[in-house]
């Protein structure tokens, strides 16, 4: 009966701590490159660049909105800690992450709204 009662209390306790976490796909939209990534947030107007390997390649993003024109934001401080991140007035629509190697490799993609 306690194991029970204790195994009840546990169950209840987990879902009380995952109901309280933000949920991650509904705010922010990502996309990888290699071990990298550019985001984009649910607003569609805040963005992140991070460049995760220690390979001295950068990387960045072109962000294109639904008027205006597109603006590339980048990882400054390379693989270390924190991204680079802006944000925009206008709605980002489409994204193109660059690994800005000896051969440069894109891909762009439309952000879901």
């Amino acid at each position: 009966m306690i194991t029970r009662l204790a195994a009840v209390f546990a169950g209840a306790s987990l879902f009380l701590i995952a109901s309280t976490l933000p949920v991650q796909a509904a705010s922010y939209w990502r996309m990888s490159i290699f071990a990298n990534y550019v985001g984009v947030g649910a607003d569609r107007h805040w963005v992140e660049v991070c460049d995760k390997e220690a390979d001295g390649v950068g990387v960045s993003g072109t962000f294109y909105f639904s008027s205006g024109s597109p603006v590339k934001v980048g990882d400054g401080n390379g693989s270390a800690a924190g991204c680079g991140n802006r944000t925009f007035s206008g709605t980002v629509i489409g994204v193109e992450a660059c690994w800005n190697g000896a051969d440069i490799v894109c891909d762009y993609r439309s952000v879901p709204s």
